[in-house]
């Protein structure tokens, strides 16, 4: 029965908040609108600040539960890993969504509050003040995400703790790869600039 936790992480993480909360209070698919992606950052341009907080808590608390599932049938054996990961990989790769998705952040930050809640915040600060500085929500992730392993290593969290926090940064980074290419020739959006429709979007390179 424990076995049940990998397909049942997958689906948890594949819940698209972020589309959800959008359809449901703006009636719109968010697919379609700024950067065209699901996570919160792209609702906050779209449908406001309430919807954003909404769906990034709903990212992060499959996250939290996530990671508790895993250390409840596989402790920190490195089944614990794959379980763990698998809840990130259903938010970035939905089966409710042709098996697209979102970055990630929100939900690998869930599950690193349930690792580490101390690191946990010292990732969320660190994209506080990116973002303070530039503007960039993007910047302000991967910066968190770069910090996570060693963070998890100073903190003497178990081993395999650490292992998911560099497998979990790699996956932000990897689907960060559009917003870098961005970020360099000056076209990224930045926390406050408004969606634009799908025409528009093909300009960012989202499609």
């Amino acid at each position: 029965m424990a076995f049940l936790v990998f397909p049942i992480n997958y689906l948890l993480g594949s819940l698209p908040c972020g589309f959800i909360v959008t359809w449901v209070l703006r009636g719109v698919d968010l697919r379609k609108y700024g950067s065209g992606n699901i996570g919160a950052t792209n609702v906050s341009r779209v449908a406001g600040f309430f919807p954003a907080l909404l769906a990034g808590v709903g990212d992060a608390l499959k996250g939290f539960l996530g990671a508790y599932l895993a250390f409840r049938f596989f402790g920190t054996s490195p089944l614990f890993l794959l379980a763990a990961f698998l809840v990130v990989v259903g938010h970035d790769w939905s089966c409710f969504l042709k098996f697209k998705g979102g970055k990630g952040v929100a939900t690998t930050l869930g599950v690193l509050f349930f690792l580490s809640w101390q690191v946990a915040l010292l990732c969320f600060l660190t994209w506080v003040l990116v973002v303070a500085f530039t503007r960039y929500s993007s910047l302000g992730s991967l910066s968190g995400a770069a910090a996570m392993p060693g963070l998890l290593l100073l903190f003497h969290r178990p081993f395999v703790f650490v292992w998911w926090g560099i497998l979990a940064a790699l996956l932000v980074f990897i689907r960060h790869k559009d917003n870098l290419r961005r970020l360099l020739q000056g076209k990224e959006l930045k926390i406050g600039e408004k969606g634009c429709g799908e025409s528009e979007r093909r300009g960012f390179g989202i499609e």
